[in-house]
């Protein structure tokens, strides 16, 4: 009794050393896709140089200077959209807005620092540990195969692998011993399959393919912080159609208490006037809040003091040179190949493939098996040239809109001349005293009405030009 007693105790001290190996050889390869772990899926670094110092300056923020001659790059893409200069303390520039996200953002910081752990796994070293570790389960094995033969839980097979003897006395030496080789060799597969992915590639291309995720992962920080810039811009364009409109209602008000104690007006009328009045007040006021809000999300994007009073400046207008270099047939190849979206759904497409071909391999031609997977990967080509055709008509859409807004800015251009040709008459008029202060007040508050359509307008070209941007630039069509 002892002398089995014993020998329990040696088989669960050797098994929670077995358990104990296998995991650290499962967290050791889990390392290596620590990105995919945690996001899915990335490009692997470029190896042309010129490439690679594009990608390293998207990732600082850093803004490449077109080539002498070459003028507009790919497209209407100009990379010198506007000049970089250093901003005032509680000011943001929009030429800054990009470097600021990157270096600054903690969001954008952190998955920066998952990509340099991954970018910096050394996979020679990883395999040699990894099988450094499949010789010790191999040793630790054979030592408790022999152990347990000793005992006369197991045998010898004809392959040279250890199988349960049937007829064993004692069941619960027989069960122990069946849990701790199961153990064994599950730990031993999943190391052996952790070694082989390496030596293919797989482990490396899921790696890359985490990175491009990740990646994409700050390119959409970078937008939203570029959507939310141009938002800032609008509400202050709005406040101050607000603050002008509230003016004129405070003349209105001044007007129509004058006629109501000159008995033209009555009390009901009156009241309705100042009602109106109150209504401008509180939607000016939900405004300003609305806009400190919107301030303040800003001040976290690019990491800056929360205080909710930053101020941002005019966005660069978008010139026809850039609008009239925008090819849809010149620049869809490039944006395509760019595209992470597209390059994850190629991607589900090439796994559902060879878990096919897998398939096809290991099962008959009726199982259930082999038929789900070819269902999954007819599937997965549907889903791909869905996403294909998806983008393409987004593109699409993404260059009509740009021309479209500059037509939509050139009218209001033309309206905005009327406009100021019209208040220049009535100016004149009121100097020469043929027309009241009110009516002057009137036409200069519609002049200005009509200078901040072109700015709105400028707006809506500019995030229409961006988004076309982004598609060329990185392939982020959003």
């Amino acid at each position: 009794m002892k002398k089995r007693l014993a020998a329990w105790m040696l088989v669960l001290a050797l098994g929670g050393s077995l358990l104990a190996t296998a995991a650290f050889a499962g967290d050791k390869a889990d390392d290596t896709v620590t990105a995919e772990a945690q996001t899915g899926t990335a490009a692997e670094t470029p190896a042309d140089p010129a490439e690679k110092a594009a990608q390293d300056a998207r990732i600082t923020g850093e803004t490449t200077a077109p080539v002498a001659g070459e003028g507009i790059t790919t497209g209407g893409y100009n990379p010198e959209l506007s000049v970089r200069q250093p901003d005032p303390v509680g000011q943001l520039s929009f030429a800054n807005l990009e470097k600021q996200v990157r270096e600054n953002n903690l969001s954008v910081l952190a998955l920066e620092e998952t990509i340099q752990s991954v970018e910096a796994t050394d996979y020679s070293k990883l395999r040699s540990e990894l099988e450094d570790q499949l010789d010790s389960l191999e040793d630790m094995s054979d030592g408790i195969g022999a152990l347990m033969q000793g005992l006369g839980t197991v045998e010898v097979g004809p392959d040279g692998g250890f199988t349960m003897v049937q007829d064993a006395n004692d069941r619960l030496t027989q069960l122990l011993a069946g849990y701790v080789l199961g153990t064994l060799s599950s730990s031993k597969e999943s190391l052996e399959d952790a070694i082989a992915d390496i030596r293919s590639g797989m482990t490396q291309k899921k790696a890359a393919d985490g990175i491009r995720q990740l990646e994409n992962g700050q390119d959409q920080y970078v937008i939203a912080a570029e959507s939310l810039y141009v938002t800032v811009l609008e509400l202050q364009n709005t406040k101050a159609g607000l603050e002008r409109s509230l003016e004129a209602m405070d003349r209105t008000v001044q007007e129509m208490e004058l006629r109501y104690s000159m008995g033209q007006i009555s009390a009901l009328q009156l009241q309705q006037v100042k009602s109106g009045r109150v209504q401008l007040r509180s939607g000016l006021d939900t405004l300003c809040s609305s806009m400190e809000s919107a301030v303040v999300q800003l001040e976290m994007m690019v990491g800056a003091e929360i205080t909710g009073k930053m101020t941002v400046t005019e966005v660069p207008d978008v010139t026809d040179a850039q609008v009239d270099a925008i090819s849809y047939e010149a620049d869809l190849d490039e944006a395509r190949q760019k595209s992470y979206d597209l390059y994850a759904a190629r991607a589900a497409l090439e796994n559902a493939e060879e878990e096919y071909k897998d398939a096809k391999s290991d099962y008959a031609k009726n199982t259930y098996q082999r038929k789900s997977a070819e269902h999954k990967w007819q599937a997965a080509q549907y889903n791909y040239e869905a996403a294909v055709q998806s983008y393409e008509a987004k593109f699409r859409a993404c260059c009509g809109a740009v021309k479209d807004y500059r037509q939509i800015l050139k009218a209001k251009e033309n309206a905005l001349d009327l406009q100021e040709a019209t208040f220049r008459s009535v100016e004149l008029k009121y100097q020469q005293g043929t027309v009241s202060q009110n009516d002057y007040l009137t036409a200069r508050d519609e002049l200005e009405s009509a200078r901040d359509a072109v700015t709105t307008a400028k707006h809506d070209l500019f995030t229409a030009y961006r988004t076309y941007v982004w598609a060329v630039r990185f392939g982020v069509l959003n």
